[in-house]
């Protein structure tokens, strides 16, 4: 090989190590080490909750770094895929350790002509099945199929004061603070869009079961926590219809697994939303830290 074809693909190399969470909101969860303590859900969790506040406040209960695995609707709802995922991003470890399982009603809901068929899981076709090396820096596979941008754009937005960044910690902090009427705006549209989705997503009870392999799994090597992340009035209405019985279904597993569900679905006067259903940055800090206060006082009641 000659030094002109070897000099493109060194420099592509190096750009490839500029990505630092601002060019993709998901590559850096698969560039970091394998973690011991992990958060899994969709883009409430991936929005909502932030490690670094709960890990400097529980460092005496759980000495294992939390990190936060969740994607979004599309990529990690509940299935063998995000269960296979979460297995490869999952270190050794024989200390004390905790899982925080986020739920909602679309975690367990797949088309809604055929909600059982493994073969239609929408998550077969993107990166969450496709990328088994979930901890290699730079991960090639990853930025060779995936990322959907130029290049160049890693180096522009590394120099760009940016407002969106998935942090080392797998918080993906998004935006800044925004007016009441652009908040309402964003609400409205975002009840258009998951109305819509009532005439395309049902229960799965085969995504059902994963939910339960996944909190098995992780209850054998640790705490888990099942949590339901807040959300506005008008965009729970909507999940209410998606499956009926959700809460009491989780409650079911809380009860079989012996592990508590903390359900904050109807806080909604306590928590300011960007669009009905991610939380702003102060609402993030907010919920981290009220989660902290739950999981404190479980554990000092179990003690």
């Amino acid at each position: 090989m000659s030094i002109f074809s070897i000099l493109p693909l060194a420099s592509l190399y190096l750009i490839f190590l500029l990505e630092n969470g601002t060019a993709d909101p998901f590559y850096q969860r698969f560039v970091t080490p394998k973690q011991k303590a992990l958060i899994l859900g969709n883009s409430k969790a991936a929005q909502g909750i932030i490690p670094s506040i709960i890990i400097e406040q529980l460092a005496d209960v759980y000495q294992a770094n939390l990190y936060n695995y969740s994607f979004t609707v599309y990529n990690s709802p509940f299935g063998p895929a995000y269960l296979e995922s979460v297995k490869n991003k999952l270190a050794e470890y024989d200390g004390k350790r905790y899982f925080i399982i986020t739920v909602d009603p679309w975690s367990i809901s797949s088309d809604i002509n055929d909600p059982n068929n493994l073969d239609k899981f929408e998550e077969n076709d993107r990166f969450i099945s496709d990328i088994n090396d979930v901890s290699s820096n730079p991960n090639v596979p990853y930025l060779l199929k995936w990322f959907s941008k130029s290049y160049y754009e890693i180096i522009l937005m590394r120099s760009k004061n940016n407002l969106s960044k998935l942090n080392e910690d797998g918080w993906f902090m998004t935006g800044e603070n925004v007016s009441k009427n652009v908040m309402d705006h964003q609400r409205k549209l975002m009840v258009d869009y998951y109305t819509d989705y009532l005439n395309k997503y049902s229960l799965s009870e085969l995504r059902l079961k994963y939910l339960k392999e996944t909190i098995g799994f992780l209850k054998e090597r640790g705490d888990v926590y099942l949590v339901r992340m807040p959300l506005h009035t008008d965009i729970l209405k909507i999940e209410e219809q998606v499956v009926i019985d959700f809460d009491q279904k989780i409650h079911e597993l809380s009860n079989l697994f012996d592990v508590p569900f903390f359900d904050y679905s109807k806080s909604v006067n306590v928590f300011e939303f960007k669009d009905g259903l991610h939380l702003d940055k102060k609402s993030a800090e907010n919920f981290s830290n009220q989660l902290v206060e739950r999981i404190s006082r479980f554990e000092e009641l179990k003690n």
